[in-house]
């Protein structure tokens, strides 16, 4: 276990043709376990204690004790305040305040201790309180990025947010694979009918 975490995640959209979305953001990973507020059905994987504990196990490990019926409401309601802020911080709106204090309330718990490997002491498990307040510290330090740092994919029919980490802050596609692909096949579609057209 370290505070860092390794992010992104398998997405299904409409059209049923599953690609990983690397959002930049382990907060905004949680997010994307919903609809995120696009009304997606297929992309809700948190439908039970058991979903939450399957999805903290990849990215923290198997949470002591398994999460229980009030771990898995905190969960949603901490899911929809990163949601909300993830989608007003994108489009230059201020938080709702509401939201600021779910995280925060989250954020001020005990979160996972961070370790240093190689010692004699294996980390103990940690409860899904711990995760979800490691959440909540990431999505503090995502929502304070730099201005522009976390903003909505550019091709004009896709909204996923995402965090940029990289080191210009040039990134502007949910993915080169996916919408960068396409922006860069229609760009050299224009160029080649232009060119045979002159």
């Amino acid at each position: 276990m370290s505070d860092r975490h390794q992010t992104g995640q398998w997405l299904v959209p409409s059209d049923g043709r599953r690609w990983f979305f690397d959002s930049g953001a382990l907060s905004l990973d949680f997010g994307y376990t919903g609809d995120f507020g696009y009304g997606i059905e297929a992309w809700e994987s948190l439908r039970t204690p058991a979903d939450l504990d399957a999805w903290l196990t990849d990215r923290f490990g198997p949470p002591r004790p398994a999460s229980g019926a009030s771990d898995y409401a905190g969960a949603r309601q901490l899911r929809a305040a990163i949601t909300s802020s993830a989608r007003r911080v994108s489009s230059g709106r201020a938080l709702e305040v509401a939201d600021v204090d779910a995280i925060n309330r989250w954020a001020a718990r005990p979160a996972v201790p961070p370790y240093l490997a190689g010692g004699t002491c294996a980390p103990s498990p940690a409860s899904p309180e711990q995760m979800l307040a490691s959440i909540a510290h990431d999505a503090i330090r995502t929502f304070t990025a730099p201005p522009g740092r976390v903003r909505e994919c550019a091709a004009d029919d896709c909204h996923l947010i995402f965090l940029d980490t990289s080191r210009p802050g040039s990134r502007r596609w949910c993915s080169m694979r996916r919408c960068g692909g396409r922006a860069k096949a229609r760009t050299h579609y224009v160029r080649t009918t232009q060119g045979e057209h002159s």
